[in-house]
């Protein structure tokens, strides 16, 4: 093999392992390791890589606009910020969700082992992430998931902290729709299987969680995937959850553990934060507090989950320049959703785009009573906030499977005149 050829290959694998590439940073901030200098020259080696190959340094994308007012939101929240603490950390990793989106997108012609892996590799990271919750005590206990935290004690903290149980709510509220869609789907039969499987086990997850907003989240997700699937399915499949919740009901309607899953008390807590927080921002209506000020602007509040609204917490931290970013991406986000309604269901990219798209749709609904964006930790004693990149991905790949189905449309509207010619032909 010549050294040309050997040179190639190592690009191309550099390109391919971009999205991966940028975790490091997100290693630095956790663990202090590598050092963070490190981190970024790592994270950034692809991207003149691909500008010697293809001649630019990223694929343009819909989502260029918003990316671009949101960072500059960003930016000028961290120069707001009253506490740099606080601010660096989630700036950092801001900024290499930002490269994993462009990592990820750069890659739309990759074969479907790659995605594959992709898969495998977030799977692995969300079983990390439910044995971290259940080793620690700092979640929702009820009668049907006691044995589950049980199971955790006797197993080794993998960190020195441990998530809420709410965080496996809003993961499992986006991956799971997502799944459900490509179950139902014309796939290969081995990859029907696998995300049923999955699905199953991260339902059964989800439901240990006791998170009552990520329970309805993932079944509004999965409604939606349903109802653009078939209207009848989505119909049947309500009806059947309707007579079960019915016939059950002399069963769980008394239970203790609704007041765990679903606490009324943490809704009014919720409520009465949102209007401290709405009320705070009228004194900075365009600046906001300045990236991680809410802590410092309502100090009165838990210093833990912030306004539990991802929107106020956007807007607290970037002000109006970063809503704006949002709204914009909102509206792209829609006509992306329009693309795929008015796209052929029998193609196999149909699935994976409309689960896509109801998992963001619940990640959204999710993101009203708790935050699935930017989120802060408690490290032993000192806070870590950081950006929190699931979304991100779900953005990008959002993002390929329109490209794969809008691709697919053209060259079956490109086939028909060809056949309708051959057609004509044999009748002359």
């Amino acid at each position: 093999m010549t050294r040309q050829a050997v040179l190639s290959r190592l690009g191309t694998a550099l390109l391919s392992a971009q999205p991966f590439l940028t975790f490091t940073v997100f290693l630095s901030i956790f663990q202090g390791v590598p050092p963070l200098w490190l981190s970024w020259l790592i994270a950034l080696i692809p991207w003149p890589i691909r500008f010697c190959i293809t001649g630019r340094f990223t694929c343009r994308t819909p989502f260029d606009i918003p990316i671009l007012i949101s960072t500059a939101g960003m930016l000028l929240g961290f120069f707001l910020s009253p506490d740099l603490q606080l601010s660096l950390p989630v700036l950092h990793t801001y900024l290499a969700c930002v490269l994993f989106y462009y990592g990820v997108v750069n890659n739309n012609r990759a074969r479907l082992g790659y995605w594959v892996f992709i898969a495998g590799f977030l799977c692995l990271i969300l079983f990390f992430l439910s044995i971290w919750v259940f080793v620690g005590e700092n979640g929702k206990q009820a009668v049907f998931n006691k044995w589950a935290y049980q199971w955790g004690a006797s197993l080794p903290c993998p960190l020195s902290i441990t998530p809420n149980s709410n965080v496996l709510g809003g993961v499992f509220a986006i991956v799971i729709p997502a799944l459900v869609a490509i179950t139902l789907s014309r796939q290969r039969a081995w990859i029907r299987w696998s995300t049923g499987i999955l699905a199953a086990v991260f339902g059964g997850i989800l439901v240990l969680s006791a998170s009552g907003s990520g329970w309805i989240a993932t079944a509004v997700g999965i409604f939606i995937v349903l109802l653009l699937r078939s209207v009848k399915l989505a119909g049947y499949a309500s009806l059947a959850a309707g007579v079960t919740i019915g016939a059950t009901f002399p069963l769980w309607h008394n239970a203790d553990w609704k007041g765990v899953v679903f606490p009324v008390e943490s809704l009014l807590y919720r409520v009465e934060m949102w209007k401290a927080t709405i009320a705070a921002l009228r004194d900075s209506p365009l600046a906001g507090f300045g990236l991680g000020g809410w802590w410092s602007k309502l100090p009165m509040y838990s210093p833990l989950g912030g306004p539990h609204n991802a929107y106020l917490q956007l807007y607290s931290d970037t002000g109006a320049l970063g809503f704006i970013g949002f709204i914009i991406g909102a509206i792209v986000s829609v006509k992306l959703f329009y693309q795929i309604l008015h796209s052929d269901k029998v193609n196999p990219y149909y699935s994976v785009a409309s689960g896509i798209a109801a998992g963001i749709i619940a990640g959204g609904i999710y993101a009203l009573v708790e935050v699935n964006t930017n989120v802060l930790i408690d490290m032993g004693g000192t806070y870590l906030y950081f950006a929190v990149p699931l979304l991100w991905l779900w953005a990008a790949l959002l993002v390929v499977s329109c490209q794969r189905l809008t691709q697919d449309t053209l060259k079956a509207d490109k086939q028909v005149p060809e056949s309708v010619t051959r057609i004509g032909k044999r009748h002359e």
